[in-house]
């Protein structure tokens, strides 16, 4: 069925959703492939599926996004993180690890998936991470609690950092922005769309973090962004005070910048 529909790894898929319903792994169902199921386990696997045929993402099906090399807790309320956005959190890593961070933010934390992969490999690191969703945040807090980081992350609900004090060493994010005229596919479009659309032009969140951290004068800036948009930010950058690396993705498309305040 999933095959018939365009699904690309309909097996692998296929597989993904009957573990689920049974709570066991692709390599048990591997071994106990002559098990048979309860009426109850086929109702359940075949109304996953035909969700699925509606194009509805697996991650919010099963409620689990790998990321990372880990299981995040996902639901409709959060952008499901990307292979992509473990770029970003490698460069902002090796940014902590370099420098001797010990206080950095994430604006926009979602399912707070690159927050925990952050802190997970920077121990003495402490992350404010904040969303204007109560939706995310509630989730983040899951996600947060059932990792054991609750002395490392601090969630704040409020709008890039409105109303923070603290001083922060960076700030990265992997912000909206897609323009509001990109067409996108049709199981992206069940995601948030205050998790995708960074407005007309696409970049308008991020040029409102650029400018926000230039005003407060962080030394580094770390996000994600679209292929499209190196020329305009690289310009917003330079004007602001930030000094930019661009990097680029596994299929070689522009996707962000690490920027060092020019103090």
């Amino acid at each position: 069925m999933l095959k018939d529909h365009g699904i690309e790894r309909y097996r692998l898929e296929a597989e993904i959703l009957l573990g689920f319903v049974l709570c066991q792994s692709r390599v048990w169902l591997h071994t106990h492939f002559d098990t048979p199921l309860t009426s109850k386990c086929q109702a359940l696997f075949f109304e996953l599926i035909e969700q699925r045929l509606s194009q509805i993402p697996i991650e919010y099906l099963t409620k689990s996004a790998s990321f990372f090399e880990y299981e995040f807790f996902v639901d409709f309320g959060v952008l499901i993180p990307r292979p992509e956005s473990e770029i970003l959190v490698k460069k902002v890593i090796e940014l902590v690890q370099t420098h001797h961070l010990t206080q950095i933010a994430e604006i926009g934390v979602g399912s707070a998936a690159l927050s925990i992969s952050i802190a997970k490999a920077c121990p003495n690191l402490h992350i404010i991470a904040t969303d204007i969703s109560q939706e995310a945040l509630h989730i983040a807090k899951h996600n947060i609690t059932n990792f054991h980081f609750e002395d490392q992350i601090t969630l704040k609900s409020t709008s890039l950092l409105d109303d923070i004090t603290q001083d922060f060493e960076l700030v990265f994010s992997n912000p909206p922005y897609i323009s509001l005229a990109y067409p996108l596919q049709p199981n992206v479009l069940f995601e948030p769309h205050c998790a995708l659309f960074g407005g007309e032009c696409g970049s308008e969140i991020l040029e409102d973090i650029i400018a926000l951290c230039a005003r407060k004068k962080i030394a580094f800036l770390a996000c994600e962004m679209g292929y499209d948009q190196k020329e305009r930010l690289n310009s917003v950058l330079l004007d602001s005070g930030y000094k930019a690396e661009f990097y680029r993705d596994l299929a070689q498309n522009d996707r962000g910048f690490v920027a060092r305040y020019n103090l």
